[in-house]
């Protein structure tokens, strides 16, 4: 209706009463019709939810069934898809490790950077109360007038860690001894580039020390890293120049010191503008570093005239140096200047010590050629022991031994003068005064510290106990003594050292027989020991043409130290194979002073050669993956080929008992056989080699 109304646009005002009326009762009929029709669809609706209703079970367990199916479809392939994707991964782990593993093959490797760490303190705990540690690399002095000690040190380094607790011993020793005015004890660390002490000093090895007083006045440390020296060596500052005042001083100093150096000074007030006696105090300074060869000079002071004029000084501030026996020397007068004193210092004290006792100084001295040099010069006594000083009892024993040696009317120290032969009749344990000046009086005497040079003590087996040991120039030990060490002793073994110098192979002794009633004729025979089986050699032509077997060590010097620990497992085996020395010989060849043929020239040392006398030419070299040890160098050579290595074979496992019936067989069928050639001339040629055969067998076997 509502529709027709639009459509007609016609007002209700012009409807009729009836029209009306029929419109209102369609309206009615119209609405009764729709109210019916929405209760017919609600009905069908409730008809349609109970039908669904009771279709409801079974449509829910598809639903639920394919639910789980569609999920253990999904489990599965995300299963299946984690196994492929962990397939994956560890191939493409491999490809990577394998592609930088021939990346690493190929490309030079580069060092690898390491971040720098904080500074950290190098002296801990009770350290810290006696010693100032700078660890930032400034360097500090003392605030007040005491002398100040400064330890520049590498937290990286070996030795400076080792050398802390002597350094910390050091500090508290001299506070104790001193007091308030002990030296103040400072600690750099001198290894960080960038720190004030690396750039003004830039060392390469540590650790160093260097003392300086108030006068700025300083010396550089050059002794052994023992607690003991280095307090010796501040002590020795602290008093660096002494005050004669009487002959009787001189006298008692001279016994005590090899060199004398002495200044005229007359104390004025105020001060003279003329500074001799602070230079004088810095030459003492600069030269006393510590060496204990600096020990033998002193540095003295005059102020008294007459005794200035005694010893020749004239002027003021002239300068004398003065020998043990009080000769002059040298003088330096007024205006003197340092740097030529300090030489004429070093020159005259060498001289000292070639006629007196020189210490053996490696402890700072690294590549240091002391030893070498005096092995260069002719024969050494050297004197192994602990706690070694300056004038004590042992050293002024064997220094007196020493200037008693060298005590001749000619006063001369080092030419041979004649070959009268020594007069060795008398007492070997009487005074050497006088009874050598005629023989090759080359020796020179050296004390060594076993506790600081324990690897030199223990080559030579003074590591534990006093040793005294004779080498000749040929670095061949001819005799030793242990234990009971008396001035007796050691008179007796220079003497027999001198019978045996010229000797060609070592011969030790394990102790020396002082005989005080009768020595014999041959004082040789009075030896006790036997000879070593090794041999140093100048020229190998005559070991490559030998007829023997010929083990030989190229080593490269005394002071190489690979070869020098090869030396004793080589000795081992040469008197392994003593019973055997009528078929292999052993000997020692210096590199450094031999020249090799060009098939001899080895790039790595040392090296062991064995050459074989049943082919001339054919030798072996020892394999460098071996370690050097004589159970090693023994199975190597018995493990060679040939008919001389079989003969060595069985000298080897036949000892005793063995050899004793073997010998005593052999001679019993060469007896035999003498007696069938004798009866049978005419067929006497086999036999008679036979019976060569039995004559070499014979000789090798005794």
């Amino acid at each position: 209706m509502h529709e027709e109304n639009d459509e007609t646009n016609e007002p209700e005002g012009s409807k009729t009463p009836v029209e009306r009326k029929e419109d209102s009762f369609e309206e009615e009929s119209h609405s009764s019709q729709e109210s019916s029709s929405e209760q017919q669809s609600e009905a069908g609706d409730e008809n349609k939810e109970e039908v669904e209703g009771s279709d409801e079970e079974p449509i829910d367990e598809d639903v639920i069934a394919q639910a789980v199916a569609r999920r253990n479809t999904e489990k599965n392939r995300i299963l299946r898809d984690c196994g492929v994707l962990l397939v994956a991964t560890a191939a493409l782990a491999i490809m990577i490790y394998l592609l930088l593993t021939l990346l690493g093959l190929s490309m030079p490797s580069r060092p690898l950077v390491v971040s720098k760490g904080a500074a950290k303190p190098f002296f801990h705990g009770v350290h810290r109360k006696l010693i100032q540690d700078n660890y930032d690399g400034t360097i500090r002095l003392s605030g007040n007038q005491t002398m100040s000690v400064i330890l520049l040190y590498s937290p990286y380094s070996i030795r400076s860690k080792w050398f802390r607790e002597e350094y910390y011993t050091t500090a508290r020793r001299l506070k104790k001894l001193h007091g308030n005015l002990a030296p103040y004890f400072g600690a750099t660390n001198c290894f960080d580039q960038n720190s004030y002490c690396r750039r003004k000093y830039n060392l390469k090895q540590y650790p160093a020390m260097m003392a300086q007083n108030s006068a700025l006045m300083g010396s550089v440390y050059n002794g052994p890293l023992d607690s003991v020296y280095v307090t010796r060596w501040l002590n020795r500052l602290q008093n660096g120049v002494f005050r004669l005042q009487s002959a009787q001083d001189l006298t008692t100093l001279s016994k005590n010191h090899d060199l004398l150096t002495i200044l005229y000074f007359k104390i004025k007030t105020p001060p003279q503008k003329f500074q001799s006696a602070s230079n004088f105090s810095k030459l003492a300074y600069h030269y006393l570093d510590g060496d204990p060869n600096t020990d033998r000079t002193i540095f003295c002071i005059v102020t008294d005239s007459q005794l200035a004029a005694q010893l020749q000084l004239h002027n003021e501030h002239d300068l004398v140096l003065v020998s043990s026996e009080l000769k002059l020397l040298t003088t330096h007068y007024k205006g003197w200047v340092m740097e030529n004193v300090h030489k004429d210092l070093v020159k005259f004290s060498q001289e000292a010590a070639m006629k007196n006792v020189e210490f053996l100084n490696l402890g700072r001295r690294f590549h240091s050629t002391q030893l070498a040099e005096k092995f260069n010069q002719g024969s050494v006594l050297m004197y192994f022991t602990r706690d070694l000083n300056y004038g004590n009892a042992k050293y002024k024993m064997f220094r007196e031994i020493a200037q008693e040696y060298r005590t001749c009317p000619e006063k001369d120290f080092i030419s041979v003068d004649s070959e009268t032969p020594d007069n060795f009749d008398l007492d070997c344990s009487t005074s050497l005064k006088g009874i050598l000046c005629e023989a090759n009086n080359t020796l020179s005497f050296m004390m060594i510290d076993s506790k600081i040079e324990n690897a030199l003590a223990a080559k030579y087996g003074a590591d534990r106990e006093d040793m005294v040991v004779a080498i000749n120039s040929k670095q061949e030990i001819t005799r030793y003594i242990k234990s009971n060490i008396t001035r007796e002793s050691i008179n007796c073994l220079i003497r027999q050292h001198h019978n045996s110098a010229d000797n060609s192979f070592v011969t030790e002794s394990t102790e020396i027989i002082t005989t005080k009633t009768e020595t014999p004729k041959d004082i040789h025979a009075d030896a006790v020991g036997e000879s070593s089986f090794v041999k140093f050699v100048d020229s190998t032509a005559e070991l490559l043409l030998s007829r023997k077997i010929n083990v030989i060590l190229f080593m490269g010097g005394i002071w190489h130290s690979a070869s020098s620990s090869a030396i004793a497992p080589f000795h081992l085996v040469a008197n392994h194979f003593k019973e055997s020395k009528n078929l292999i010989d052993f000997s020692i060849v210096d590199v450094s002073e031999t020249k090799l043929p060009y098939n001899l020239n080895f790039d790595q040392l040392p090296k062991i050669l064995i050459t074989s006398a049943d082919s001339i030419g054919l030798s072996w070299t020892y394999p460098e993956e071996f370690m050097i040890n004589h159970t090693n160098i023994a199975r190597f050579v018995l493990t060679r080929p040939g008919k001389i290595f079989g003969r060595l074979r069985w000298m080897d496992s036949c000892q005793g008992t063995c050899r004793k019936r073997a010998q005593r067989e052999m001679r019993d069928d060469r007896l035999q056989l003498k007696r069938r050639l004798g009866r049978n001339v005419a067929n006497s040629v086999r036999q008679r080699v036979l019976l060569g055969y039995y004559d070499r067998m014979l000789r090798m076997i005794s």
